[in-house]
């Protein structure tokens, strides 16, 4: 998740394909941990209902995760487009630049001055609202690796399991 905190809008394809290196290494470093250990000490009558105790927990995991990373990112949203229209000031030399060049550009096929300079408006307030949005899901990124990293010390807690024993029968 920290790789994926340094994305930036001249990423390339090696970037995420090593991001989805790092994911193809860690998440069976996390998960097969946790499904042996959930399924230790568990009678071999008894796998079937820890089987299915465990798809609800990761459903309702998956599910949690999932509503908390859209909070977070509808949140911060609606903070970095405030904070980035803070910006958008029309008495400044950069945004009226911006609005002289971009009604230049919408002009230039042919449309109305009038025409050209509404298309630049909602230009610059679509450029904010998608930096708004890219900044949001960069700190969804952060919030996730920061809650990863707090499991750290949970999966050290786990108890050993011992290896080697008989395979519980499952469905």
């Amino acid at each position: 998740m920290y790789n994926m905190t340094r994305i930036t809008g001249d990423t390339d394809f090696w970037f995420f394909a090593v991001s989805r290196i790092y994911l193809g290494i860690g998440l069976p470093l996390i998960f097969l941990p946790v499904i042996s250990a959930s399924y230790e000490g568990v009678p071999p009558g008894k796998t079937d209902l820890a089987s299915a105790l465990m798809n609800a927990a990761r459903n309702t995991g998956g599910s949690t995760g999932i509503s908390l990373a859209n909070n977070i990112l509808a949140h911060r949203e609606q903070f970095h487009q405030s904070r980035l229209v803070e910006l958008v000031n029309p008495s400044t030399t950069r945004y009226q630049h911006a609005l002289q060049h971009m009604t230049d550009y919408f002009a230039a096929p042919g449309a109305s001055l009038v025409q050209a300079q509404q298309q630049a408006f909602g230009w610059i307030a679509q450029q904010v609202q998608t930096q708004a949005a890219f900044l949001a899901y960069i700190d969804v990124f952060w919030a996730l690796m920061l809650i990863s990293a707090a499991a750290v010390p949970l999966a050290l807690i786990l108890r050993n399991v011992k290896l080697g024993g008989a395979a519980p029968v499952s469905h």
